[in-house]
């Protein structure tokens, strides 16, 4: 197999490249090397070589793998589970209660990703597999899982990005492996400008800043050293990721309730989000006509559908 890129994070946690969309640099997977061997995220059936090519590169036997954990159904989550599971035969699914029968039938997941992908689904996302529901572990809000002697992860129901998210905490790093519940982070603004800029994720159809505040909130009194996002890396400054999210996801509830009221379609909506994106990075000294602006633009359109999505169905409720 290729070599995978591995981060050595310490804790026996090592950090695994995925793949997004084609691309690098856009998701990480989670390997936990504790007594009962966890993963956490795999993304796509693209990304199951990666993972399994990085077992074999830490001498791990797929059939020692306890654990597959994945902190929701996004495809760019948890499309790859099915396929992984095939390769682990002692490996037990752990998801959210509300995303148990998509994994166990993903034939909805499938449709929905065709209608939004069309021609590229394939490519992107092929196979989706089902998972036979004796392999998979129900995780309610607080479960408590012991993966080796002193070594418990527990499982916090997360809502805001998407009903069926849990956000998974490891006292034993003073970590959490927060999928997209904590936002996520640009590693090509980093690589240019050597800082970071944390945002939330809002893409369709769940997203509910509401929740995604009190999510965040919740976190906060945790004992939190690190951040283990999926999209993208591990970060040390977990009180300043939190911080960041909670006050951009207050932001953008602001942006879509002003551009809703104002009568504002989806292309108002996207580009009320880029106005107030270019405006926190000018904050922090990014200036118009940047180049480096380009690397917001995909998640900038795609969280204003999600934002868009939720002021009509707020105000239809």
């Amino acid at each position: 197999m290729t070599a995978t890129p591995i981060v050595d994070l310490g804790h026996d946690i090592f950090q695994i490249e995925l793949v997004d969309r084609e691309l690098n640099g856009r998701s990480t997977g989670y390997f936990i090397n504790a007594e009962q061997k966890t993963i956490v995220e795999m993304g796509a059936s693209v990304s199951v070589p990666r993972v399994l090519a990085a077992l074999e590169q830490l001498d791990v036997q797929p059939e020692d793998i306890s654990y597959v954990i994945v902190t929701h159904i996004h495809l760019d989550h948890a499309g790859g589970a099915g396929l992984l599971l095939e390769k682990l035969p002692n490996a037990k699914l752990i998801v959210h209660p509300r995303g148990v029968r998509h994994m166990i039938d993903p034939t909805k997941l499938i449709a929905g990703a065709r209608a939004v992908y069309g021609d590229s689904f394939d490519r992107l996302f092929a196979p989706i597999l089902p998972i036979a529901e004796e392999r998979i572990i129900v995780a309610d809000d607080g479960m408590e899982l012991s993966i080796g002697e002193n070594r418990t992860l527990v499982f916090y129901d997360s809502p805001g990005h998407a009903y069926h998210h849990y956000a998974v905490y490891d006292a034993a790093s003073r970590g959490i492996f927060s999928g997209d519940a904590i936002g996520i982070t640009f590693p090509r603004f980093t690589d240019v400008k050597g800082m970071e800029f944390y945002a939330p994720t809002s893409s369709p159809t769940q997203f509910d800043p509401d929740a995604m505040s009190t999510t965040l909130r919740r976190f906060a009194e945790l004992d939190l050293e690190y951040i283990y996002l999926t999209h993208y890396g591990h970060h040390s400054n977990a009180r300043q990721v939190i911080a960041d999210n909670l006050r951009r996801t207050e932001g953008y509830a602001r942006v879509a309730e002003q551009t809703y009221r104002d009568g504002g379609a989806l292309e108002e909506m996207i580009e009320a989000l880029r106005t107030y994106f270019y405006e926190e990075l000018a904050a922090l000294g990014i200036e118009a006509g940047d180049p480096v602006l380009e690397a917001f633009e995909f998640d900038i359109e795609m969280n204003a559908k999600g934002m868009y999505h939720y002021m009509q169905t707020k105000t239809k409720a």
